[in-house]
């Protein structure tokens, strides 16, 4: 895990004007310093979720349906051999509908009924994804669609980068303050209003299938790793 700081200096003494976004914070009209902080933080994910979509292709409805439940029962009993409880998969609902066949002037013609569930299955011990690959093929689920990688307990690293982003802005302004030959004092105030949502990504594998076999395994399961950046802004005061 590393951290790197970035700078983005903004900075007043007395009533020097500043550029957005800093207009928004309260200025004092007395000597002061306004700055950035910034913090990167990158690490590896520790689990992923396997989307796969089941579908079947019938005449009737019913046999469909019947043929999707089958080989959703099936994934879910090998399941647990990897370690994956039934907690860790979310399994949309059960869709049912026509399906027709299209061609110029002519009447559309009915293929049969195509039933159709997705699952999403949370894996936290990434050496069994080629496992758990292989498992939904074995039992059917023949469109492996997307693999998201993403992080236990966000809130950790997320912490970690905020903590950084303050650092950076105290170095900063001990820095600046220093270089303009002054003191710096208290903090007058502090903006915060970063939101950012859970940090994961994602491979989309639909392309596999097209690919060599061997190459699409290699490409698709490589990790990256998953940054999460923060930020602050601050106002000191000067003596």
């Amino acid at each position: 895990m590393r951290s790197f700081a970035m700078w983005r200096p903004f900075f007043t003494l007395s009533l020097l004007a500043i550029s957005s976004p800093l207009l928004a914070l309260d200025i004092p009209e007395v000597p002061h310093l306004v700055v950035s902080g910034m913090s990167e933080q990158r690490v590896e994910p520790d689990m992923l979720t396997l989307n796969v979509s089941v579908t079947a292709l019938e005449k009737q409805g019913i046999k469909a349906k019947q043929q999707v439940d089958t080989r959703v029962a099936a994934f879910f009993g090998q399941l647990e051999g990897l370690g994956i409880k039934r907690s860790d998969v979310e399994a949309g609902n059960l869709m049912v509908s026509p399906e027709y066949q299209y061609s110029d002037n002519k009447k559309p013609l009915l293929m049969g009924y195509r039933a159709q569930r997705q699952l999403a299955v949370k894996l936290y011990q990434l050496d069994k994804l080629s496992q758990l690959m292989d498992t939904a093929l074995q039992a059917g689920l023949e469109s492996v669609s997307e693999i998201e990688y993403g992080l236990k307990s966000p809130q950790t690293i997320k912490e970690q980068a905020r903590l950084g982003a303050v650092e950076d802005a105290k170095r900063k302004a001990e820095s600046l303050s220093k270089a303009f030959g002054m003191k710096l004092g208290k903090v007058y105030r502090v903006e915060y209003r970063n939101g950012s949502a859970m940090p994961l990504y994602s491979r989309n594998l639909k392309a596999l299938a097209m690919a060599d076999a061997s190459a699409a395994v290699e490409n698709s399961y490589q990790q990256q790793q998953i940054t999460v950046t923060d930020n602050v802004e601050a106002v000191f005061l000067l003596e």
